[in-house]
């Protein structure tokens, strides 16, 4: 993805999050304000890696600095995406006693 595309993206992101529409079901409001509050912060934690990284790179001295600093980005990220779907799930499916069995029926997902 170029930055160009990047950039395009993001608009489009706060575009939508800005223009979300007010749903009449206030349960339904209240966990479309969830997800984006939960992708928000997943967002968020995504870019201050980035950061952190891109600032490692900048005082790289070897191709195995570049492996590593790649590796950990992925493991923080594959870490805080486990982190934060761990957290929406638990937040929107809070009402139900058993969401396993909910996710099953209504989303065609398996969980062990």
């Amino acid at each position: 993805m170029s930055y160009q595309q990047f950039q395009t993206q993001w608009k489009s992101l706060s575009e939508l999050i800005d223009n979300l529409p007010e749903i009449d079901n206030e349960h339904m409001n209240s966990l479309v304000k969830s997800y984006v509050a939960q992708n928000l912060v997943l967002l968020n934690e995504v870019f201050a890696t980035s950061i952190d990284n891109l600032k490692r790179l900048q005082k790289v001295k070897s191709a195995n600095d570049i492996i590593c600093t790649q590796a950990k980005f992925t493991s923080e990220i594959s870490k805080k995406i486990s982190l934060s779907t761990q957290r929406f799930l638990n937040t929107s499916l809070g009402q139900f006693t058993n969401y396993n069995e909910w996710l099953k029926t209504h989303c065609d997902l398996t969980t062990e």
